[in-house]
């Protein structure tokens, strides 16, 4: 079971759906529910003192610890009338920073997709990546459209026998422990990878069981024409899955950028919550 959950809480219009969604794991898993605070950075992560009169940037200060009394006040109002124990952080530094530095302390972040009509969410440049690459911890990302009331239930595992999907599967296990359906998704992806080494899959299967986890199903796609971004989506859809758990980042961060990576792409256009591992 997991016992901490945080959940990423600013201005944006999608802050409600993610505290519902968070609210709805923490009271499954009897767990305290940490809501961290982290909107735009601060006026000076901007501007020196130098340039700005101290005084606007004593008002500017004000007005953000005005709203953000009132994003956490929302959140503990909402904790309460769903009977889940929770208490509120927030940071000085940059959005990634804080939910990262607080969210080590439990034991999954909650954060949404990144959407650019959401004017009020904090605007920091690839936050949900920076917290993906710096927290340590696993990471859900609720996309920025769509209706989840139930999560966990039909669960998508991308498995290509690497280190992240072996920490993702194992940081997923209280969700999968109680899934209904698990399916396991690997990729063809062309001549470099049909001669390397791999685990047996009935081994996989011996590992799930033995945590009480379902059965999975095997599913191999090839990615050939498609991507794996689109492989993996079209997958999640074709068995209704409810979430995809995966590993973030296997390769360098250059790397991913220069080869238009997985993670980059999933997270440009996932249609179902997402758990990355890293």
């Amino acid at each position: 079971m997991y016992r901490r959950i945080s959940v990423h809480l600013d201005h944006g219009f999608d802050c409600k759906r993610r505290t519902e969604l968070a609210l709805g794991l923490a009271k499954r898993h009897k767990a305290e529910l940490v809501g961290i605070y982290a909107s735009s950075a601060p006026p000076q992560y901007y501007y020196g003192e130098s340039v700005m009169m101290s005084r606007t940037l004593s008002v500017m200060k004000d007005l953000q610890a005005q709203n953000r009394g009132a994003v956490q006040n929302a959140f503990l109002d909402a904790a309460a009338a769903a009977d889940v124990p929770a208490i509120v952080r927030a940071g000085e530094s940059s959005p990634s920073a804080t939910v990262a530095l607080y969210g080590r302390a439990s034991d999954m972040i909650i954060v949404s997709q990144q959407n650019r009509d959401d004017v009020e969410a904090a605007h920091e440049n690839e936050f949900v990546e920076q917290t993906l690459l710096s927290a340590g911890r696993p990471v859900m990302v609720l996309p920025s459209s769509g209706h989840f009331p139930a999560v966990g239930e039909r669960v998508m595992l991308c498995w290509d026998g690497s280190r992240e999907a072996a920490r993702a599967l194992a940081d997923a296990a209280p969700l999968l422990r109680g899934a209904s359906h698990l399916v396991v998704l690997t990729m063809d992806e062309g001549a470099a990878t049909r001669n390397v080494e791999a685990i047996p899959f009935e081994d996989l299967v011996t590992y799930c069981v033995a945590h009480g986890m379902p059965a999975p199903d095997h599913v191999r796609r090839d990615i050939k024409g498609v991507g794996v971004g689109s492989t993996i989506l079209n997958a999640a859809a074709d068995h209704s899955a409810d979430l995809i758990v995966m590993g973030a980042y296997g390769h360098s961060k250059f790397r991913e950028w220069a080869m238009g990576g997985a993670t980059a792409s999933i997270l440009k256009s996932m249609t179902v919550p997402i758990m990355f591992s890293h």
